[in-house]
């Protein structure tokens, strides 16, 4: 009897810790409810997502382009002058800066008035990126450039990486250093 209390008790425990295991949320689980984020974002900005970038780069308030490769939506403010080469420095202030997949309304300053200066980056050293989705506009712009964002967590900042944050900048501006 006490052999067969002692199964039942240990198949219940097993049962209740395999149980409590599948409340965690999966990768896939933070991919679809990033979709869904990003859906719902779109939907209540009336935003207009476009297949093709502009031949002109002249984008209306409210449409953004997918980048296939990184999927960050971007929206050009202003193309800026010279496009950068690879090795020029780039300089990234950014404001106005949102989470769109979690629970914080909060509006961050970004590092658009810091003291501490811009993102830096050396353009075509992964190394020097903090995100790839930042750099996803910068093939199409140029110096004192300025676009707005949606960038998807796999293409955000280590940060928004490990907490799953799908991140809108508000604006974005680049400023190319000629070597």
């Amino acid at each position: 009897m006490r052999k067969k209390s002692f199964r039942i008790s240990f198949m219940i425990i097993v049962l209740l810790f395999t149980q409590s295991c599948n409340d965690t949320a999966t990768y896939i689980d933070r991919l679809n409810d990033e979709k869904k984020a990003i859906k719902a974002f779109i939907s209540e900005n009336n935003i207009t997502v476009l297949k093709e970038y502009p031949s002109d780069s002249v984008f209306a308030p409210n449409e953004f382009y997918l980048d296939p490769a990184t999927g960050v939506y971007y929206n050009v403010i202003d193309k800026g002058s010279y496009k950068p080469n690879l090795g020029d420095e780039i300089y990234i202030r950014y404001k106005d800066v949102r989470y769109i997949s979690g629970d914080d309304t909060t509006v961050y300053d970004g590092n658009y008035f810091s003291l501490y200066g811009p993102v830096e980056l050396i353009y075509g050293n992964l190394n020097t990126y903090q995100s790839t989705g930042w750099v996803a506009p910068i093939p199409n712009v140029g110096h004192e450039a300025k676009v707005k964002m949606i960038v998807p967590f796999n293409s955000g900042t280590t940060y928004d990486q490990s907490y799953y944050y799908t991140v809108y900048y508000g604006l974005m501006e680049y400023r190319i250093g000629r070597n």
